[in-house]
């Protein structure tokens, strides 16, 4: 029920609108009849910015809730996402399937090494050159052909870790495990364990090199800016 109050002028009363339930009364502070409209006004208007920051399609989540509201009514990423943006979960099958796949670019990658540069030279390629631990020395052309293969089998799989592996602090573990298999296959096919220094120094440049280069490939990718918003930007 409004109030009653007088109106200015000829003595008339009149009843003041009744206020939305929850604003209290309108007269509640203000003397004059100017100044309770001013302050129904003003009611109004603090009910219209309350509802306005409501979000749409969910009536009940306003104020600070709303901040965490995406502009497609969506829950927007929050800021401990980005830790775990590139977190690592065990997977065991993925990491065996790389294993294959560095072992097969290794030995894909030697033999063809193997290959060309044999090739430049007129000689035959066997396996020898690839298995066989004292053939690498610098005394006979064929053990200078296999280092030189060995070597530049290191920056082709330093690539392999780059588009295979993709993370910098692993490529070390790789590269490691590619060598060990290595060893595993040249005692295997010489049926004798490799006890030649210089096939031990040949394998420790290339594992250098294959850790070091890879790790900085796949350091320079995962440090490139990630873009937020692929939409092409406008001229204004």
């Amino acid at each position: 029920m409004g109030r009653i109050f007088p109106h200015s002028g000829n003595g008339s009363v009149r009843s003041a609108p009744t206020p939305p339930p929850g604003m209290g009364s309108p007269l509640q502070s203000c003397p004059s009849s100017r100044a309770g409209r001013c302050c129904y006004g003003d009611g109004l208007l603090a009910e219209a910015r309350r509802v306005s920051s409501q979000v749409p399609g969910r009536p009940w989540v306003h104020g600070a809730a709303a901040l965490t509201q995406a502009p497609g009514g969506g829950r927007a990423p929050r800021a401990g996402m980005a830790g775990q943006f590139r977190s690592y979960v065990w997977d065991p099958l993925l990491i065996l399937s790389q294993i294959v796949l560095m072992q097969t670019v290794y030995y894909g990658s030697l033999g063809l090494w193997l290959a060309l540069v044999d090739g430049l030279v007129r000689s035959s390629p066997s396996l020898d050159q690839m298995f066989d631990a004292e053939i690498l020395g610098f005394s006979t052309p064929p053990g200078r052909l296999s280092m030189m293969s060995f070597i530049l089998n290191a920056l082709t799989c330093a690539l392999g870790l780059l588009y295979f592996i993709r993370r910098g602090k692993q490529c070390l573990d790789f590269t490691v495990t590619v060598h060990f298999f290595h060893l595993l296959g040249c005692w295997f096919y010489s049926s004798r364990f490799p006890s030649a220094l210089t096939w031990w120094l040949v394998q420790a440049v290339c594992i250098a090199l294959m850790a070091v280069i890879g790790e900085y490939l796949c350091m320079r990718t995962e440090l490139k800016e990630i873009p937020l918003n692929s939409a092409p930007k406008s001229n204004v």
